[in-house]
């Protein structure tokens, strides 16, 4: 089922970024392609819908029982990099 799912996002964000690339729509106003920066948001939504597929696709795979235990080992990282940032943000919010 797995393997199904990660398939079928796989296909999605493929069809996705196809319509984003082939058809950004012909302006009314000059008859000319609008450019990719143009597409209306629709598109740009519907790309991003299967960008997340692909990553829940992704996070389907991984086997979580395991998180647990990596994540008591990198406690010590984890609280150091949580003080960077709280720092971090308080040097950029005084400056």
């Amino acid at each position: 089922m797995h393997r199904l799912s990660w398939l079928l996002a796989l296909a999605a964000a493929g069809l996705a970024l196809w319509v984003l690339i082939t058809d950004p729509a012909i302006d009314p106003l000059s008859g000319g392609k609008r450019m990719l920066s143009e597409a209306p948001s629709p598109y740009s939504a519907w790309a991003m819908g299967a960008l997340m597929g692909l990553a829940l696709g992704w996070l389907t795979t991984l086997d979580w029982s395991k998180l647990q235990g990596w994540l008591g080992l990198q406690r010590r990282r984890f609280g150091l990099l949580i003080l960077g940032g709280l720092l971090a943000t308080a040097f950029l919010l005084m400056r």
